[in-house]
């Protein structure tokens, strides 16, 4: 089995970064998704960038990926004898040099034949061009590169799309403060990818939307018979907690875990969230022919119970100082009363 060592930074949507010794390169964009009829060709670009201080010389690998676990982050594997697909893929350049702080297009285009059908997932991997006496035994020529990914859609009549919620939730029913976490799991029943996007939707009681949030922005697609999970925090509230940050890095306890710190900006004041809140769920997918809808709702509390009780203790003090101080009045006017009237 060949080993492949591929260094790739595919957390950001539009921008991926690999770095090895001093190979340093930028790709875009990030990831291209394509639709083309069987028995036709369409083509795309390329972009990659020499970030680095000398010239590289660059070829083009052909990976594919899948999905890995339920995070949205690509696997990659080698190709197999009977992944013919990867015949299909032609460049522009599949070598060339690129110079410090060059950007260099290369055309790629997909010959579909009409046996294709359903989805397709390239990663076609930049990586410093070497000779194969310069490669380790059973070691591919794919080190130190970063990939661009690319979805293909062979749209044939049999292309299934269904996605389900698997799951709708906060990581608490009760929260003191914000933020509140939301958990979205989604599963992809159907034989080609698809890129459901929509909002979730805050109310409490009977008041109208009193926030928005985002799902799935970055269009971020789910591969075939598998499950991605999204997440959003809804954290306009007051007081709120943020992750504790010091020189750019996030602090962390002595488990490992991040540590956050309350922050008061009284400017928010206004925002102190109490009470019961509602969250509700809107989705869409394309299924081919129409977008289709997928809703959730779930609940959640928000108790600022310390806030409370420091004002509770304000009321019961001021209450006690106001009754002594009443109490006090009193008596000196009854006992001035009485001394009028000469009893």
């Amino acid at each position: 089995m060949k080993s492949i060592l591929v260094l790739l930074a595919l957390f950001v949507p539009t921008f991926a970064f690999a770095q090895e010794g001093s190979l340093r390169i930028v790709t875009s964009p990030l990831p291209i998704s394509l639709v083309a009829e069987p028995g036709t060709s369409i083509s795309t670009e390329l972009k990659v960038k020499n970030a680095g201080t000398e010239p590289e010389t660059l070829k083009i690998d052909i990976l594919k990926f899948s999905a890995y676990e339920d995070t949205g982050k690509p696997a990659l594997h080698d190709l197999e004898p009977t992944d013919d697909f990867a015949k299909w893929v032609t460049f522009s350049e599949s070598t060339f040099t690129i110079l410090p702080e060059e950007w260099k297009t290369v055309k790629a285009t997909f010959n579909v034949p009409t046996e294709a059908s359903f989805g397709y997932y390239y990663a076609l991997v930049f990586t410093r061009s070497k000779d194969k006496e310069d490669l380790a035994p059973q070691e591919t020529a794919v080190v130190g590169g970063t990939a661009t990914l690319v979805l293909l859609e062979a749209r044939v009549p049999e292309a299934k799309r269904e996605i389900s919620v698997t799951e709708f939730s906060t990581d608490k029913t009760v929260y003191e403060f914000l933020p509140v976490n939301f958990t979205v799991s989604l599963k992809n029943a159907g034989n080609v990818h698809v890129a459901p996007r929509g909002n979730i939707f805050l109310s409490q009681g009977d008041d109208k939307d009193i926030a928005l949030l985002e799902l799935n922005p970055n269009k971020g697609s789910i591969l075939p018979d598998s499950t991605r999970v999204f997440e959003t925090d809804w954290k306009d509230g007051f007081p709120v907690y943020e992750e504790t940050v010091e020189d750019d890095k996030v602090i962390l306890d002595e488990l490992g875990r991040q540590t956050y710190h309350l922050t008061w900006n009284f400017e928010n004041a206004s925002k102190l969230r109490f009470g019961k809140y509602t969250a509700k769920m809107l989705l869409v997918y394309d299924d081919g022919t129409r977008d289709i809808p997928i809703e959730g709702t779930v609940s959640f509390w928000v108790m600022p119970w310390r806030l409370f009780g420091a004002a509770l203790f304000i009321a019961l003090f001021f209450f006690i100082g106001m009754k002594s101080t009443f109490g006090k009045l009193w008596r000196r006017f009854f006992r001035t009363e009485t001394e009028k009237s000469g009893i």
